[in-house]
């Protein structure tokens, strides 16, 4: 008896692997311009944990950018998007075991290449008040870092905003050394420091000003940083 309930446990197993393996995920979704949200037609290619590409397709941009492709159950994969005039750009899909067919929503965007083209960097980097980066910069750093690497034909401008009103040199000084520290972080992941100017600034952040009401406990302000697109050569 303890024989077969040993027997019909492995049966068990092997059959839910083996539904595993032949159950197929169709993602699908959208590919928009990130500004106007329009569909746009771009390519997508399916990357597994390994590198490996494993797959390959077209949005199309008659049908609002939509798209569609196959994928096996129980991974992690990079997406890489690529379409005419637009940031190259990589991101990742977690896809969930299941055991038949099954269908998984994930939309894009992308942002076409032009200069003045502008990146808020969405968490604050710095401590305050100094060019320190805070813990987690590191991550939010590598995105930009790899979108970089993803697109070795542009350059990118630094603009950093101190966090309060001081003097015009204490501002433009902490605006400064807060682009070096960023320059300097994306040379140590390979980027090329000619690939990346600093924007000079001497005021508090013009879009995203300093509040001028008490803020509740516990939240600070912290002047913005961006990434700008410099003129193609």
């Amino acid at each position: 008896m303890k024989h077969l309930a040993i027997v019909l446990g492995v049966l068990c197993i092997t059959i839910g692997s083996s539904a595993q393996i032949a159950a197929t995920v169709l993602l699908q979704g959208v590919v928009l311009d990130a500004q106007t949200r329009n569909g746009i037609s771009a390519t997508l290619a399916i990357f597994d944990q390994r590198g490996t590409k494993i797959n390959e397709t077209r949005s199309n941009a008659s049908d609002n950018g939509a798209y569609q492709v196959i994928v096996k159950p129980g991974g992690r994969y990079a997406v890489e998007l690529r379409a005419d005039g637009y940031m190259t750009m990589r991101d990742t899909v977690t896809v969930p075991p299941a055991t038949r067919y099954t269908e998984l929503s994930r939309d894009f965007t992308l942002r076409a290449k032009k200069a003045g083209q502008r990146f808020v960097v969405s968490i604050p980097l710095f401590e305050g008040d100094k060019a320190t980066l805070r813990v987690g910069a590191e991550e939010e750093l590598g995105r930009y870092a790899e979108l970089l690497t993803l697109n070795p034909d542009i350059t990118l401008g630094i603009e950093c905003y101190p966090d309060h009103e001081d003097t015009r040199e204490r501002m433009a000084e902490l605006a400064r050394k807060r682009a070096e520290a960023i320059r300097a972080f994306l040379s140590a992941r390979g980027i090329a420091a000619s690939r990346l100017t600093i924007i000079a600034t001497s005021t508090t952040d013009p879009y995203n000003p300093p509040p001028r009401k008490l803020r509740p406990k516990g939240r600070f302000y912290t002047g913005g940083t961006y990434f700008v697109i410099e003129p193609m050569k």
